[in-house]
């Protein structure tokens, strides 16, 4: 007989034994219905809750398979970038627990602790959706903290002309050192700027890859025009644009007023929620999102695959989101690392799986990660999660895709 941990009461461990079950094959979920059910935050016949539930979960599921396809196509250009994405959220260095996070607003998440992160927010779905979230957060505390103390903001697009043969890596450094000196130049220092945010994006499309800079000027209430002072950067811009051999157009240089600045920031790190659905194909498209590549490179499209491994090798140890020195402390955000964002509020521990002695147990729950996920944020049956179905089961089980979670 093997002793197996159950769901946790409060704070305390209780153990159950089964006979006869091996931790690395599947038992029926029904044999765990007597799991114990917070009363608080059930579903009940709430529909509404319910979609959004089979929605979340369905994205879930999603994106650990594509995770998985990035891990197995990244091999063979970076074994070790590739090993790092898929021991993300699989390997632990220390004691796992799963713990369910309720948030100031009320809502709930499930989490892990103790497991491996890759937190690369390029290539990685998983870490992507969770480090994109905190950042947004950021952003909408930077906007309301502005408003608050009377500051503009401004929101201007950067890029360059382009063709299908323009290779990606040297193009984005070019366009890079072309912002750098911008930044550095007598025309942005004058402005009347309390600081600024630099997100970087890319897409592919008929005319090649088309990367791009989004900048969110915060400027003082003292700037009488706001977009006119940043118009006024455009012919810097392209100046800069020229001495690294490259050109722009009117589409080069585009200003945004405040509305469209927060309409920016309410989709920013959305895409792997919108592009990522095994029914939403991209192949064809007149522009692909990166993570639409990962689809069509999954589901056995070649050309995406490598498109995917050019984007993931140029972008690697690039930063998605630059602020300004000092911008963060004025609007009393704590400087965090892409390792530290994790979800806030009150964790409660639902279980625990010790890295000492018999490490079984984890290494056969770890194949069933969104399933316990789905349960911590539910109150669903933990014990079911465990010990029922593996994802890539439930994930062929629940769509018409071919995606196996490794």
């Amino acid at each position: 007989m093997i002793v197996v941990p159950s769901t946790l009461i409060g704070s305390t461990m209780k153990h159950l034994r089964v006979s006869a079950l091996s931790p690395s094959k599947a038992a029926p979920a029904a044999a765990f219905s007597s799991s114990v059910r917070s009363k608080a935050g059930g579903l009940g016949s709430n529909a509404k809750s319910v979609a959004i539930a089979a929605a979340r979960r369905d994205a879930r599921l999603q994106r650990f398979a594509h995770k998985a396809a990035s891990a197995r196509i990244l091999r063979a250009v970076d074994p070790k970038l590739g090993k790092r994405i898929s021991d993300c959220c699989y390997v632990n260095h220390g004691d796992v627990s799963l713990d369910r996070v309720t948030a100031p607003d009320g809502s709930v998440r499930g989490a892990f602790s103790g497991v491996v992160t890759c937190s690369n927010v390029w290539s990685c779905p998983v870490c992507t959706a969770r480090i994109s979230e905190v950042r947004r957060n950021e952003m909408n505390t930077l906007l309301s903290w502005a408003r608050l103390n009377g500051h503009k903001t401004v929101m201007v697009t950067l890029t360059a002309r382009h063709s299908f043969s323009t290779p990606l890596a040297p193009f984005l450094d070019a366009l890079k050192g072309a912002f750098r000196s911008l930044r550095q130049s007598r025309a942005v220092k004058s402005l009347a700027q309390v600081g600024s945010v630099t997100a970087s994006e890319v897409t592919h499309g008929s005319n090649g890859w088309h990367p791009h800079l989004h900048v969110l000027f915060v400027l003082d209430a003292s700037t009488a025009d706001p977009l006119a002072a940043v118009e006024a950067l455009r012919s810097g811009w392209l100046r800069q644009l020229e001495r690294r051999g490259l050109s722009g157009n009117e589409h080069a240089f585009q200003v945004q007023d405040a509305q469209a600045a927060g309409q920016y920031i309410a989709k920013f790190g959305a895409a792997e929620e919108l592009t990522l659905g095994h029914k939403k194909k991209g192949r064809g498209a007149s522009s692909r999102s990166p993570w639409q590549i990962l689809a069509d490179a999954e589901s056995g499209c070649k050309r995406s695959a490598a498109l995917w491994r050019e984007y993931a090798l140029a972008f690697k140890g690039k930063r998605q989101l630059v602020w300004s020195r000092g911008l963060k402390a004025l609007c009393g955000l704590n400087d965090l690392s892409d390792d530290q964002c994790e979800p806030e509020g009150e964790r409660v521990t639902l279980r625990r799986w010790p890295s000492g002695g018999d490490r079984r147990y984890w290494r056969a729950a770890r194949r069933r990660v969104c399933a316990l996920l789905d349960a911590a944020e539910t109150c669903g049956c933990l014990d079911g999660a465990e010990f029922g179905p593996p994802d890539c089961i439930r994930w062929r089980r629940d769509s018409d895709a071919s995606a196996v979670i490794e």
